[in-house]
């Protein structure tokens, strides 16, 4: 009998042991693995371990397409005070800050990009993109090119009366539906045409005499001058309906439709719109497409020789949306849960590829030179330069961007329809 004592208080030992392991789940792959848990306790749950942080990545998402556009709203109505007042008293000053004026609306607007292509408002049926944005555009449809007079300006049969309500209605409904209204029209109307020998490194030479009412000389001063206005106008009108569709005051917009969806929908919306914009909107066309035509008319601002400060705003917009992170004119910073958190937490290797592929574009987007056209001028004849290199290098992260879309099991197609 004495003998057994020794061996029945071993065995209670190992059962009472066991009996205060911590339990817990412990398999690594589950939802609630608990790394501390010593005995399986039969409880692990399976399935997305990223719907939390998911979710927090939508929510800062919309925050940052609220600040983005509220932005881009703010210079928009800046440009259309400022063009008012031109109009009004033409000036060689007027006419250069109109240009300023457009120069920074453009800027925000353009930093908003990676909203597109990824099935929200900017895009939806009413086409606000090409309302706002629409490159190149035919300018012999709006105003003089190379003659006294052209476009709808002349066209008083055509657009008997010049306002936002008439340039809505008359735009695209000529030649083949082209855009006549938007950032573009504008920026021709205050620049005019570009010299088509790039050596001269110039812009387009408009000068506020074509509004002024005291040079007979220019013919149609005061429907040019009602057409600025107008588009200004439209301009703000657009935006705001964007911004507003982004408004978390808003009981039934956008923004609300976007929150309801299942994460993974979410996710690849926003990857989607980041991705396409990589590789389709950016390297490609305006990247690539001016070099291969071999003219500035496919650059993305030919008439104010603004295409390097353009490419480097929609540069931006991808690493806004990419890391989540925002510092707006009109509200605090914004910093939320982000893709680059994401995918950190995910694959870590993959991550630290994205973030030195994205620093790299960056740059070498920045480092081409101006003009855009004389650059892209000397890449069509002597071969690959800096914009080539800038799109090779976006090519490289929108590869990546596709890898990080399948470590989630989802996705993208980034080319344009």
């Amino acid at each position: 009998m004495r003998k057994l004592l020794p061996l029945f208080f071993a065995v209670a030992s190992i059962a009472f042991g066991y009996s205060c392991a911590k339990e817990g789940c412990t398999d690594p792959e589950a939802l609630n693995y608990d790394a501390k848990a010593e005995r399986d306790d039969e409880g692990c749950r399976y399935g997305d371990r990223f719907e939390d942080q998911k979710e927090s990545l939508m929510r800062n998402h919309v925050a940052l397409a609220y600040a983005l556009y509220s932005d881009a709203l703010f210079q928009a109505t800046n440009l259309q005070t400022t063009i008012t007042s031109f109009v009004s008293d033409p000036s060689d000053d007027g006419l250069s800050e109109s240009k300023l004026a457009w120069r920074n609306a453009y800027y925000a607007y353009l930093q908003c990009e990676a909203l597109r292509f990824s099935s929200g408002p900017v895009d939806d049926e009413r086409e606000l993109s090409r309302m706002l944005g629409t490159w190149p555009i035919n300018p012999a449809l709006i105003d003089y090119t190379n003659a006294a007079t052209g476009g709808l300006i002349s066209d008083s049969s055509s657009l008997p009366n010049v306002n936002s309500e008439s340039l809505l209605m008359a735009n695209e409904s000529v030649n083949n539906k082209q855009t006549t209204i938007g950032f573009h029209a504008i920026e021709f109307l205050l620049w005019g045409m570009d010299d088509e020998d790039v050596f001269l490194l110039t812009s387009g030479n408009r000068t506020h005499l074509d509004y002024d009412e005291a040079d007979t000389s220019v013919l149609n001063k005061d429907r040019r001058a009602a057409y600025l206005k107008g588009c200004s106008e439209l301009l703000v009108t657009h935006l705001g309906l964007i911004r507003n569709d982004w408004d978390s005051l808003g009981s039934k917009n956008y923004r609300k439709d976007f929150l309801d969806l299942n994460v993974n929908i979410g996710l690849k919306n926003i990857l989607t719109g980041i991705g396409t914009l990589t590789k389709s909107e950016l390297a490609d066309r305006a990247l690539r497409k001016p070099v291969a035509n071999g003219s500035q008319d496919f650059e993305i601002s030919n008439f104010s020789d603004n295409s390097i400060t353009d490419v480097i705003a929609m540069a931006n917009s991808i690493e806004i949306f990419y890391r989540g992170t925002y510092t707006p004119l009109t509200s605090l910073d914004i910093k939320g849960k982000s893709i680059e958190d994401l995918i950190t937490e995910a694959n870590p290797d993959l991550a630290n590829q994205v973030d030195k592929k994205l620093i790299e574009c960056l740059e070498m987007v920045n480092g081409i030179p101006a003009p855009f056209d004389w650059q892209a001028s000397q890449e069509a004849e002597f071969g690959a330069g800096p914009i080539a290199n800038a799109a090779t290098a976006l090519n490289e992260l929108e590869g990546l961007l596709k890898e990080v879309a399948r470590e989630f099991d989802i996705g993208i197609e980034t080319d344009l329809p």
